[in-house]
């Protein structure tokens, strides 16, 4: 979602209708399963939540430990709904953990596959995240 500037010679104005963001078609994407905003392109994913790049708005950095060890990481939102939905790491303290750096988790239960992918493709609905 987009919200669009407008400059004049004093000021810049923020006006307040909002246009959402839409991927190419021809990509098979990863969507919000709240408003099914598209948060990223398959091409983007590293592994099975952790994606290279998305479509988010970010929070401040903070530290947090977390199962891998220490590391500082932002909350992510959807840019549509507004929900949490993971967050990005910004920095890892541990040597072995460094890869995640400027990468994005999106827990499973808040994504969902949309656009070109075939029926025999596993689907990441709130059901199957739940299973497993």
């Amino acid at each position: 979602i987009r919200r669009k500037m407008v400059k004049d010679n004093h000021s810049t104005k923020t006006l307040g209708k909002l246009f959402q963001l839409y991927l190419p078609k021809t990509h098979r994407t990863y969507s919000c399963v709240h408003c099914r905003a598209q948060l990223a392109n398959h091409d983007e994913l590293i592994s099975k939540i952790l994606f290279s790049s998305i479509n988010v708005n970010t929070s401040a950095a903070e530290e947090r430990v977390l199962l891998t060890g220490l590391h500082e990481v932002a909350d992510i939102y959807c840019e549509c709904c507004k929900t949490l939905l993971g967050w990005k790491y910004e920095h890892a303290f541990e040597s072995s953990q460094k890869y995640k750096e400027g990468k994005y988790i999106i827990e499973l239960v808040h994504m969902i596959k949309d656009n070109g992918w075939d029926n025999n493709d596993e689907n990441l609905d709130k059901s199957d995240s739940l299973r497993k």
